[in-house]
């Protein structure tokens, strides 16, 4: 039986948080406006509405092209980045979506040969992360390694841990199939050990689901089986069905290895009914379908065999370009011919599929072929056909089983070795100390005394400098705190005192005016009114208090974007009810003070927003194209609104950031715990 899992690196960890009518007028909405652009502006448009595309993968949205059009305008714009970052999510996208990675290789290498200027670490993380994940897929493991490495550098340089570790998971898997299970293991280690500091339970999972194929392929089964459950139990609280699936196959998977075929149709009908909930995780049934086929011939149940070939078929009927599909239904087909004494379609099906997988270097599923092909010769009597495909079974067999012998035999050294290294420098380390501990004795009362009363002093004055210092920065902090409690009291104060004396006068003026017949002073009272509004909502916000923070902001921006020219691309979940309303005012008044400094000294053409809910906190991003400015300049000398968005993010416990150049526009992003 041919070994069939969803690799752990295309697993869909977030889904659409978009309804799909939602997402269609986006979708039209970005399309009107790149029609109507041209140049930097019309790319910036067409990356945005990639972007949006390629985190919800729906057919009628048409990914292939958009990407495809994306990328060859920012070769045109000679915007490198852009094209860079977009063809690695492309690569991605065709080895594991598609699971055509023949062409995500072909993309990758041509690119390479491209030799672009590539300034932005991000980008290239993202391109050497598909281009490595293609040569996995196309069975060149041992090449896919330094481009692994090469992202996990990038990622580290740009201080993106989660990425860095989960790169890491994903070399440490294509060690794995490498047969280097110590490397691997190590890998896998030292990546969950980033992870679980920053609690990042998705990931953890990916990473988990590798280590148990790690032991599945050493045939730990017990182990493999403890790793599953925790799998599978982690996966559903965290709500992760995407990983939840990919267990379910992998449990199924190993007892039909073992034989329990019973065990192994459960657990894939459980996965088709979990589908059956969620059909957004539909990619995933074609394997639990050539699962249920090839488990019901082996137990001579060739009705439900034939049902679950027919509904691989019509998968692949369709999506015929889905190369792994063809892959599964072809061997599920020939396994079906076999056992209804179909040998003349079976060799032919086996033949295509022989030609089919020779282009890989996976010597693993070339030999499944030699072996049907030996089963199918056998069964037509043609002795010499059937021992031809026999003895190169038999040698690719023995040739992988040689090396993954030696390998796990490596594994299991290594294991030993370091338990034993530890105990031994345990035991060493005892001895010193009880040695050191003898000799010490009489000296440390000698020293001891003049030792101690010049300690106790040091650690006196030390105390008392640091009291001190932290009473000060305390107290400056406490200072700004306070004084912005107390603008924001005053602000409300004066909103109140125009909104109730001023503005109620000049409403009365303006009747006046207007029954007098006096049009010029009457339209001077109107625009002065109107004015007097604007203030008083600027001072404070009563949308935020009617409406609440989600409405509020969607009305700053709304209202920006009508009286400016700036191009707004924004992406706003719903976040009432989630902070305090203290914390929601200044949640409100950091992003009312980012957009305005964009309108008023920024020059930018387009600000890109987003608002979203991210592993228990809210993450806020306000970005533009302006003109930006050099950080590091800004740093030693923050104006006093870029002091207050910092003060307002401590009052709300918070984290703020500022990243901009010289002409490459400004970004800040908040994130605040919920």
């Amino acid at each position: 039986m041919m070994k069939k899992r969803i690799l752990f690196l295309g697993l869909i960890c977030s889904l659409c948080v978009f309804s799909q009518e939602d997402l269609q007028s986006k979708v039209n909405k970005l399309k009107v406006k790149i029609s109507n652009s041209e140049g930097a502006e019309k790319l910036q448009l067409m990356d945005s509405l990639s972007q949006l595309v390629g985190s919800n993968l729906k057919p009628e949205f048409k990914y292939d092209s958009i990407v495809k059009a994306t990328i060859d305008l920012a070769k045109k714009e000679q915007n490198y980045n852009i094209a860079t970052k977009r063809t690695g999510e492309y690569i991605s996208f065709l080895v594991n979506q598609r699971r055509n990675s023949e062409a995500g290789l072909k993309l990758f290498r041509a690119t390479l040969d491209e030799n672009w200027e590539v300034t932005d670490s991000l980008s290239l993380a993202v391109f050497y992360t598909g281009g490595a994940d293609s040569l996995l897929e196309s069975g060149f493991e041992e090449e896919s390694i330094p481009f692994y490495e090469d992202a996990e550098r990038l990622f580290l340089g740009v201080n993106d841990s989660i990425y860095y570790a989960t790169t890491k998971g994903y070399k440490a898997y294509a060690l794995s199939i490498m047969g280097e299970f110590a490397s691997a293991s190590q890998e896998y280690q030292k990546a969950l050990s980033v992870l679980t500091k920053m609690k990042d339970y998705f990931n953890i999972i990916k990473l988990r689901i590798g280590l148990s194929i790690l032991y599945s392929q050493n045939r730990f089964y017990d182990e493999a089986e403890k790793e599953y459950l925790a799998i599978d139990s982690l996966s559903l609280k965290m709500q992760d069905y995407g990983a939840y699936l990919t267990n379910l196959g992998n449990m199924a998977y190993d007892y039909a290895a073992q034989g329990k075929y019973k065990k192994s149709i459960a657990y894939n009908k459980q996965k088709l009914a979990v589908i059956d909930e969620y059909p957004e995780f539909d990619f995933f049934s074609p394997y639990s379908f050539q699962g249920l086929a090839l488990d019901y011939i082996a137990t001579d149940s060739l009705d439900n065999a034939r049902l679950y070939v027919r509904k691989l078929k019509g998968f692949l009927d369709r999506d015929p370009e889905n190369y792994g599909v063809k892959d599964l239904y072809v061997e599920a087909e020939i396994e079906l011919s076999l056992a209804e004494g179909n040998l003349l379609k079976a060799e032919g099906n086996a033949k295509d599929l022989l030609e089919m997988r020779q282009g890989t270097k996976d010597y693993g599923v070339i030999m499944e072929v030699h072996e049907l092909l030996y089963r199918i010769y056998e069964a037509k009597k043609d002795k010499p056909q059937a021992l031809k495909h026999l003895k190169i079974h038999t040698k690719i067999k023995d040739s992988i089983e040689s090396v993954q012998k030696a390998r796990a035999l490596s594994y299991y050294q290594t294991l030993y070795e370091t338990e034993k290294r530890d105990s031994k420098i345990a035991a060493q380390e005892s001895k010193i100390s009880l040695l050191d501990t003898k000799n010490k004795v009489k000296q440390q009362w000698l020293v001891f005394g003049g030792l101690g009363l010049l300690a106790m002093f040091s650690i006196v004055y030390l105390i008392r400098s640091r009291k001190f210092a932290l009473a000060k920065q305390n107290m400056q902090e406490q200072f700004s705190q306070d004084l912005i409690q107390e603008q924001e009291q005053e602000r409300s104060r004066l909103a109140r005192e125009l909104h109730d004396s001023v503005g109620q006068k000049l409403m009365l003026l303006s009747k006046t005016t207007k029954n007098s017949g006096d049009h010029s002073a009457e339209s001077l009272a109107k625009d002065t009114l109107d004015e007097v509004r604007t203030i008083s909502r600027g001072l404070h916000p009563s949308n935020l208090e009617r409406l609440g923070l989600t409405q509020a902001i969607n009305a700053l921006v709304y209202d920006i974007n009508a009286n400016t020219d700036l191009f707004f691309t924004e992406d706003i979940e719903n976040i009432d009810n989630v902070l305090s309303k203290e914390a929601e005012l200044h949640v409100y008044r950091i992003i009312q003070e980012s957009l305005s400094n964009i309108v008023k000294h920024a020059e930018a053409k387009a600000v890109k927003m987003e608002v979203s809910k991210r592993n228990h906190k809210i993450y806020i991003s306000v970005s533009d194209n302006g003109k930006g400015f050099n950080i590091e300049t800004k740093n030693k000398s923050l104006s006093l609104g870029l002091k207050t968005l910092f003060e307002r993010a401590k009052i709300i416990g918070a984290q703020l950031s500022l990243d901009s150049e010289k002409n490459k526009g400004t970004v800040m992003t908040l994130n605040i715990p919920i």
